[in-house]
């Protein structure tokens, strides 16, 4: 079965540790390009991020269901995994989406990604090390939502023939 994917209109997603998140210039930096990018990919463009559950209210817009269905069904997927994530719109010109997962709620499954790391690629991981352990929960997230997303997109893409 062949799928007719829409490769002349990609999604893009652009991930940061500073989406939503003003801890540094790359946050001003993503701030200053959104309207450029959205203008260019307009629904089709989306930021992913740490949940900071200080600042998201005041930086973004929640949506509770995208109108894609592929990532619709992906941020369920996920959902009903335990994984907690914000998805909505960043209050910046441009208005792009942001997708932000909550790392510190996803600690649990810690040193079960720095096992895979390590039996992987033999990549050590500090065990008192925060930001590498936050890094590597971000990661797998980040990861894991695009496994998602992948297998969710090419069943929608399915179902739209």
């Amino acid at each position: 079965m062949t799928q007719n994917l829409d490769v002349a209109n990609p999604l893009l997603f652009e991930i940061a540790w500073e989406v939503a998140n003003k801890v540094g210039g790359i946050y001003t930096v993503l701030k200053s390009k959104t309207p450029v990018t959205v203008n260019e990919y307009g629904e089709r463009y989306c930021l992913i991020g740490p949940l900071n559950h200080a600042t998201a209210p005041m930086e973004v817009d929640p949506i509770e269901h995208p109108h894609n269905p592929a990532l619709d069904a992906t941020l369920m997927n996920m959902r009903q995994h335990g994984v907690q994530v914000m998805y909505g719109r960043w209050l910046v010109e441009g208005a792009p989406f942001v997708l932000l997962f909550d790392v510190r709620a996803s600690h649990h499954r810690m040193n079960e990604w720095k096992a895979d790391l390590w039996n992987t690629a033999g990549i050590p991981s500090p065990e008192d090390d925060n930001e590498t352990n936050e890094a590597i929960v971000f990661g797998y997230l980040v990861a894991w939502f695009f496994g998602e997303m992948l297998k969710n997109s090419e069943t929608e893409s399915v179902k739209i023939k």
